[in-house]
């Protein structure tokens, strides 16, 4: 999977420019504020359909009412040409080859990349929220399906937080069925997903460290599984009847995939609680290029990789290390300054939202 170009028309503080890419190395070089991130975040739009961003709102330029991203890449032999048009009211448009598509979700698994950002230390310093986002977002890329169960799930979870609020019971256990046999697939889908992952980030970070850094990462869902789907919507079923009393009082449900946690452990200690910087720096890395890994094994094709300022962000040990991981991709990197070994890479200069030629 290889880009050849991103066109930005009234995106963020970009007017109209066209940002043309090579195979393998791309160095986009500039000041901080100049806009380098918000070159990787249109290329991540076209993945995911949202931003990476905690505050993705904003995107049209200021003083204009819509906006536009362009990508052209090909996958395999195929040549492909996606846009998204913004409009006001945080609307959106999106077309795949100029047909366009019903749903954003239409948009995933067409083009895949993986982004490795200073915030993605919050994969294992943040919130539980920040790891179901990770896991959800990974899987999403690769089986689309999973967006259509997360969503008819959160529908269900609304509906139900409305009725538990207005104290109207009555059909709660129709909604609760619902909700375990939902929530349920979601559960399945996630603990086969973070097994997968754990597995090859275990191996990756026994190997950075040496053997020194037994990195452990864990399914902790708030329902018991079971042996099959079958026992798992019992299960779920079984736990939501045994705290139904205490939804009652609380007005929210206590337990379900929303309440899910990923435990993530480094030498048997919480890599939250315990690790140092270094540490946790070396777990992320490990877990994006097991990510990585497995888009590789399941699609067939290499998702193009972007880094925003991460080498900053790591230790000579650490670059090289990653380096060694992603040789073969395309690779989009943003940083202030030019080292001496991407001389010879595509070097884009960006200045206030414009391309530097020359």
């Amino acid at each position: 999977m290889k880009i050849s170009k991103i066109e930005l028309y009234n995106f963020r503080n970009y007017i109209n420019e066209t940002v043309e890419l090579k195979d393998g190395l791309n160095i986009i070089v500039g000041n901080n504020g100049m806009g380098k991130t918000n070159i990787l975040e249109a290329i991540y739009y076209f993945s995911y359909g949202r931003s990476f961003r905690v505050n993705g709102h904003e995107i049209i330029k200021d003083g204009e009412k819509e906006g536009r991203i362009k990508l052209s890449y090909t996958k395999g032999e195929r040549e492909i040409e996606s846009e998204i048009k913004f409009l006001s009211g945080k609307r959106k448009e999106i077309y795949l080859n100029e047909i366009e598509l019903k749903k954003t979700s239409q948009l995933l698994g067409n083009f895949i990349c993986v982004n490795f950002t200073p915030d993605e230390m919050n994969i294992v310093k943040g919130i539980p929220e920040i790891r179901r986002k990770f896991c959800d977002s990974a899987i999403m890329v690769l089986r689309p399906q999973y967006v259509k169960e997360l969503i008819k799930y959160r529908q269900i979870l609304n509906q139900k937080t409305a009725l538990l609020r207005k104290g109207s019971y009555s059909t709660l256990s129709v909604w609760n069925e619902r909700l375990a046999e939902s929530g349920s697939k979601i559960m399945i889908m996630r603990k086969t997903y973070i097994e997968r992952l754990a597995e090859k980030a275990t191996q990756l970070q026994n190997e950075i460290s040496d053997g020194a850094e037994k990195l452990e990462i864990k399914y902790s869902p708030s329902i018991k599984m079971g042996e099959t789907l079958e026992e798992t919507k019992q299960n779920f079923l079984d736990k939501l009847d045994d705290i139904k009393e205490k939804e009652k009082e609380n007005l929210f449900c206590l337990a379900g995939i929303h309440r899910d946690e990923i435990n993530i452990e480094i030498n048997g200690k919480s890599a939250k609680n315990y690790s140092s910087q270094g540490q946790i720096k070396t777990a992320v890395l490990c877990l994006k290029l097991a990510q990585t890994q497995i888009i590789e094994e399941e699609s067939e094709f290499s998702p193009v990789l972007l880094l925003d300022d991460i080498l900053s962000e790591l230790d000579k040990k650490r670059r090289e290390f990653l380096i060694s991981h992603i040789n073969g991709k395309q690779i989009i990197i943003t940083c202030t300054d030019i080292e001496e070994s991407f001389e010879e890479k595509n070097i884009i200069k960006i200045k206030n939202g414009e391309v530097i030629k020359g």
